[in-house]
């Protein structure tokens, strides 16, 4: 089956600048205490995910488009999906596989925008 795709009508993955970035770069290892001797420590997954805290103004029909994509193409979030998100380099976009993981907020970012939060989990960031 193949991956839903971010739409083209929906804001691009930039997130706002204050609201932008990421509480850890990747997962910690995952950590196994014994009774004796050291811990031992592996890491989480195959590959790389980078938790990325988004926060996007979009418009009336945006947000409606938005709330459509993430209830039936994502299953309230349950899917991943492929997306153009803004690279390390803070220049480059490029098309990636992530997830929405967690709540999906949203505030009046103005009287007639709303402003959408999520974290956007990017797998090979």
């Amino acid at each position: 089956m193949a991956l839903p795709t971010w739409p083209t009508s929906l804001p691009k993955l930039r997130g706002l600048s204050q609201n932008g970035g990421s509480r850890e770069l990747y997962a910690p290892p995952q950590e196994t205490q014994f009774d004796d001797g050291p811990s031992r420590a592996r890491r989480r997954s195959l590959f790389n995910e980078t938790p990325l805290q988004m926060a996007l103004p979009m418009t009336g029909a945006q947000f409606v488009a938005f709330k459509d994509f993430y209830l039936t193409a994502l299953n309230r979030g349950a899917r991943r999906f492929s997306a153009p998100v803004l690279l390390p380099d803070f220049a480059t976009m490029d098309t990636r596989v992530c997830r929405i993981t967690g709540a999906v907020a949203w505030s009046a970012y103005t009287p007639t925008k709303p402003l959408v939060s999520f974290t956007l989990t990017v797998q090979d960031w």
